[in-house]
């Protein structure tokens, strides 16, 4: 299937190293390139539109998740975009799939449920007003790429300008509510900062 990519925001250059961080965390060299922020629409993926809908929101905070399943480098994403939306209406009652924006192993980003509605979750925190970011797989198990984590700190960055969001209010699924998401290995790099000193370097000015 031949995707079509839409350019959202701005180009940024990244920095070919990082300052030295108190952590013990491992800290994630950024390699050098030029890079701008593409998403694949929902069109292009095989989203089914929306038959019914909820009270909209507005957005006040950023909160990242991960999938919560392993995720191997075969697993053919499109199917499981298209199985995620199916299951989420048939099985869970909820108007779409539970994410505004997901991001797959290789960092590509895809549009899920219209940002303008709230997400859904399995756990007890109220997604009102919450941008919902997913990275695909388990990181539990799993180890986060330098290329998601720059996706990842991009679309934030992105999310963050449009919408005015304080860097205080970019969180994760864990800080609010007693989970294991958005894994050990993701989560790392909100507890030591660097995923937000990342995302402070890409907001413009």
């Amino acid at each position: 299937m031949k995707l079509r990519l839409i350019f959202i925001g701005f180009s940024v250059l990244l920095i070919g190293s990082c300052t030295p961080s108190v952590s013990t965390s491992p800290q994630i060299i950024v390699p050098q390139l030029e890079t701008k922020m593409e998403m694949v629409t929902r069109a292009d993926w095989g989203w089914v539109p929306l038959t019914d809908t909820i009270p909209t929101h507005e957005i006040k905070y950023i909160t990242i998740h991960h999938g919560g399943e392993d995720f191997p480098e075969d697993k053919d994403v499109i199917k499981y975009l298209i199985g995620l939306q199916s299951w989420s209406r048939s099985d869970k009652n909820w108007i779409d799939n539970p994410y505004h924006y997901m991001i797959d192993l290789q960092g590509n980003i895809y549009e899920a449920r219209p940002i303008k509605y709230p997400g859904d979750t399995n756990t007890d925190y109220d997604v009102r007003g919450h941008a919902l970011i997913c990275v695909m797989g388990n990181y539990e198990n799993q180890i986060l790429s330098k290329i998601q984590f720059e996706q990842l700190a991009l679309l934030t960055a992105t999310l963050a300008d449009k919408y005015g969001v304080a860097n205080d209010l970019i969180k994760s699924h864990k800080d609010y509510t007693e989970t294991l998401c958005p894994g050990k290995d993701l989560y790392r790099y909100l507890e030591d900062g660097s995923l937000i000193k990342r995302v402070v370097e890409l907001r413009k000015p």
